[in-house]
């Protein structure tokens, strides 16, 4: 999926989601659930019914307070998206907050995530930091940080974050994105496609590779090449996207970067494309 925090951020991948999403493919599969049981707990998650999974997670809470068990729920939260309810569910293990926890920066880590899907790049910046202050090898933070700092158009921290990251072992393929992305930000095409090639099978693209991919082919006129990443399209659909990323004017990085930007993508579409639609490593 197209991260909803990255279309927000470069807005200019934003206007072009309704086409973009004609590249983008994905199947989502559910089996109804047995018993609640522990066991059950793992069929559940693999169903991806996340009704079920939530309401199996609030009742454990019912029964007996867990910081694991809470943690899971806001994480299950934070994929479906409601950022509103995972913020309320992870509240009670930031007040009173022990830095000396085990899991505090896993518990910071979450709220850094739960900012950002709200928009509150302070916040999410503040929660961030700490972790990288209690666990500088965490790669997932560093790699956040970086998002924030290429959202602000301060390039070089950006990069150092996302380098930061790829020295503790983040994913590679969302790492190399990232990059590729500042590349193009950049007008530095060259740069960003020695990044993202040689692919040795379109099918192992990246939703967001093959988003980044797309720019580039169209900013370097290889149609050819934007024609075999997108061949589920129809020929008017392509030959309309080719055309509205060959002239977006990705230089412009006021009008790419300002008001609500929020993480990778440009055209108009509503929230609900949006969700069903990149640098964050799903």
């Amino acid at each position: 999926m197209l991260n909803l925090f990255v279309l927000r951020s470069f807005p200019f991948l934003r206007l072009l989601v309704p086409s973009l999403a004609l590249i983008i493919t994905g199947c989502v599969g559910s089996a109804p659930p047995q018993e609640k049981t522990l066991t059950n707990e793992q069929v559940l998650e693999s169903s991806g019914n996340d009704i079920e999974i939530i309401d199996f997670y609030k009742n454990q809470l019912k029964e007996k307070e867990s910081e694991e068990v809470r943690i899971k729920l806001v994480k299950r939260y934070l994929e479906i998206k409601d950022y509103d309810s995972a913020r309320f569910y992870l509240t009670p293990l930031l007040q009173p907050f022990d830095a000396k926890d085990p899991t505090a920066s896993n518990v910071l880590l979450l709220a850094g995530k739960i900012s950002l899907g709200l928009e509150q790049w302070a916040e999410a910046r503040k929660h961030l930091n700490k972790v990288q202050q209690l666990a500088p090898s965490n790669s997932e933070s560093a790699n956040l940080l970086g998002i924030l700092s290429a959202r602000e158009g301060n390039f070089t921290v950006a990069r150092e974050w996302f380098n930061h990251a790829r020295s503790n072992m983040a994913d590679d393929r969302t790492i190399k994105n990232n990059l590729a992305l500042l590349d193009v930000f950049e007008e530095r095409y060259t740069e960003a496609l020695r990044r993202l090639q040689p692919v040795p099978d379109l099918r192992q693209l990246s939703d967001r590779a093959r988003v980044t991919l797309s720019l580039v082919y169209a900013k370097t006129d290889q149609y050819s090449a934007f024609e075999m990443l997108t061949d589920n399209m129809g020929k008017s659909e392509r030959v309309s996207l080719y055309q509205q990323l060959q002239a977006l004017p990705v230089a412009d990085f006021s009008a790419i970067l300002g008001g609500n930007a929020n993480y990778d993508s440009v055209t108009i579409p509503n929230d609900e494309e949006l969700t069903q639609s990149s640098l964050s490593g799903q």
